[in-house]
């Protein structure tokens, strides 16, 4: 047998001096090859300092931390994210389980079982505690058609391949829940056995805190909404880099995120000073997917501005933002045929350059407003270009983009009914509007490891050279993303979240994205 254990921890000093001899106990002439996982889940009481000793002393042991405390599901995804070994033992670090019956469970587990559960024989840590796990199971049950004993016990031995296939969201303790569940809804053979309980002897449970309890509603909600919506399981995404041909700078910093880093796809600004730079870096790189970033601020139209006077101001450019485009449009001022001719221009450009154009974005999100969509989406279809961008912002950003974020929030809800209803391909979901050039890279690998399933774009803005700044004179840390971009974390939380990384293209090839057929229920023994 070749197994990982793994033990969440989070202020757990007093119980950690017999983690290890009782992990021994418990592998000795049963386990051959086995590593013991530690996750400091952001201790304060010496846990971290306490454990990377052991890791230095014992080559079995592996340390890992999280700088603050993100709650148990959070230290027990890490744990198992991190296994190596065919099997993988979850158990919580106090030691619930008996080190006699531990060994027992192990050695029952048969070869046609992919996840063996324990189930509590005895009482909780008081009635209160009982009588909230009874309500929880029933809860369960009642709502996902989940029928085991006990959701909630911490002794969990999976395989490999099975965890492979499972992604986790829940940071907190809907964690043990949604590995059952994801695992049912994958067909799991699940085998439950009987373990005594042993109530911890040392540090304080916060399980049935209220604010844990809060938090434990709440990820199952969202979870409940994710599996209705489909969003659950396998997760593709798109990582598409914005302002290609704006200057040369931004290409040199596209091109780099796509050779060396996470980038699959790139948006070409046909107004963009350095157009022709980039269409020849498109060509050279044919793997990199290409999209027309459709523009009406902050640049000259492709059209002469003597056919488009509604859209510019007297030099010739359009309007420096969005608030001075959208002034105009809603007072009526731009001219629906000059917006539809320039728009077509800007297409036409791109494709003149021999580019394979999949999918329609635009500028600071314009394409979006009510008037420019229907433009945008017959463009589309005449163009032969099947997928478009649906942006749209988080629920909470800086205070900065409060006012663009509720406009966008607000033409999202007006376009996701005529975008869905068009035929092409939309995306799922999307991130990158809050964070639009400020990606650092640990923002940017928690947003990898915490992306639902279903195809999500994610959007990006890689520049590189000390004279971009100069060049474009915007609030946006351009070489801050091109690192986060190439960085070996964010790649490393790619392949931990089991993200599948794609294209517009891809996506448009495998034809429509039919949501899979329920797989065969669970069986359990």
């Amino acid at each position: 047998m070749s197994l990982s254990f793994v033990y969440p921890i989070h202020n757990e000093m007093a119980n950690l001096p017999r983690l290890l001899p009782e992990t021994r106990r418990i592998a000795e002439g049963l386990v051959t090859d086995y590593e013991v996982l530690l996750v400091d889940d952001g201790s304060t009481d010496g846990s971290g300092p306490y454990i990377d000793r052991l890791a230095a002393e014992h080559p079995e042991v592996r340390a890992l931390h999280h700088r603050r405390n993100r709650g148990l599901g959070a230290a027990i995804t890490t744990g198992l994210r991190h296994a190596t070994k065919p099997l993988v033992l979850y158990m919580d670090s106090d030691f619930p389980v008996g080190v006699a019956e531990a060994r027992a469970a192990l050695a029952a587990m048969p070869l046609e079982v992919d996840l063996l559960i324990g189930y509590r024989i005895g009482r909780a840590e008081g009635l209160r505690r009982e009588l909230m796990s009874w309500t929880y199971n029933q809860i369960i049950r009642r709502t996902f058609g989940l029928h085991v004993r006990d959701v909630n016990f911490a002794f969990k031995l999976i395989r490999r391949p099975l965890l492979e296939r499972i992604r986790l969201r829940s940071e907190g303790s809907f964690i043990d829940a949604e590995l059952l569940l994801e695992a049912q809804r994958l067909g799991a053979r699940i085998m439950e056995v009987g373990l005594h309980y042993h109530p911890r002897v040392a540090g304080v449970s916060t399980a049935a805190s209220a604010r844990v309890v809060l938090r434990l509603l709440g990820e199952m909600r969202a979870y409940r909404l994710r599996r209705r919506a489909g969003r659950v399981g396998p997760a593709r995404l798109i990582i598409n880099a914005d302002d290609f041909g704006l200057c040369r700078g931004v290409n040199q910093g596209v091109i780099e995120s796509f050779a060396r880093g996470v980038v699959t796809s790139a948006s070409i600004l046909p107004t963009g000073a350095a157009f022709e730079e980039a269409a020849a870096l498109a060509r050279a790189h044919p793997r990199l997917d290409i999209g027309v970033h459709l523009a009406l601020t902050q640049t000259r139209p492709v059209l002469s501005p003597a056919e488009v006077p509604s859209l510019v101001d007297r030099s010739g450019r359009f309007p420096a933002d969005w608030r001075g485009f959208l002034a105009r449009w809603l007072r009526g001022a731009v001219r629906r045929s000059e917006l539809r001719a320039e728009l077509r221009a800007q297409v036409a450009r791109a494709q003149a350059a021999g580019l394979e154009i999949s999918h329609l974005d635009s500028h600071q999100h314009l394409h979006l407003l009510p008037g420019v969509l229907p433009v945008v989406l017959r463009l589309a279809k005449e163009s032969g270009i099947g997928a478009v961008r649906l942006p749209g912002p988080a629920a909470s950003g800086p205070p900065r983009r409060w006012a663009e974020g509720a406009a966008l929030a607000f033409a999202r809800r007006q376009a996701r009914g005529a975008l869905r209803r068009s035929g092409l391909l939309v995306p799922d979901d999307f991130r990158g509007f809050h964070e639009a050039g400020c990606w650092r890279t640990e923002d940017l690998a928690r947003a990898v490891l915490a992306l639902d399933g279903g195809v999500t774009e994610l959007c990006c803005h890689p520049g590189a050279g000390d004279g971009i700044e100069r060049e474009v004179p915007w609030p946006y840390q351009w070489q801050q993303e091109l690192a986060a971009l190439t960085s070996a974390e964010v790649a490393e939380a790619v392949r931990q979240a089991g993200v599948e990384l794609t294209t517009y293209r891809e996506c448009l090839r495998a034809g429509p994205a039919a949501r899979p057929a329920p797989p065969a229920a669970a069986s359990f023994t």
